[in-house]
């Protein structure tokens, strides 16, 4: 029994190295492309702004998902650190963005 244990416990750490590697190389990898990405359009000037709207609407998808992302993860803390429903901390998220939405949290006596 025991040496199946430990046998689970070194698989499990192998997944999460491995998780972890591919995580540092994303970071990475998207750093590096987001440096290239700011130097190639010429560093803070008048169009600045323009350019980065341009360059949100063209990764419009991958906005929406990070955003879906971190209301999940709001409302996941919401239900954690005050007892809420997890659904309508994530609606409430969705609607308020989450740093409001938590705001809104904090301030409520969740002293039941």
């Amino acid at each position: 029994m025991i040496n199946s244990i430990t046998t689970d416990k070194a698989i499990s750490r192998v997944f999460t190295l491995f998780s972890v590697l591919i995580l540092l190389y994303w970071l990475y990898s998207g750093g590096a492309w987001l440096w290239d990405w700011y130097f190639s359009s010429g560093g803070y000037s008048s169009d600045w702004w323009p350019i980065v709207g341009r360059f949100l609407l063209d990764n419009l998808s991958i906005v929406i998902a990070l955003y879906a992302i971190a209301c999940l993860q709001t409302a996941g803390l919401a239900e954690l650190k005050f007892n809420n429903h997890f659904l309508k901390a994530f609606s409430l998220a969705l609607i308020l963005t989450p740093p409001i939405m938590m705001i809104i949290y904090g301030h409520r006596d969740h002293a039941k």
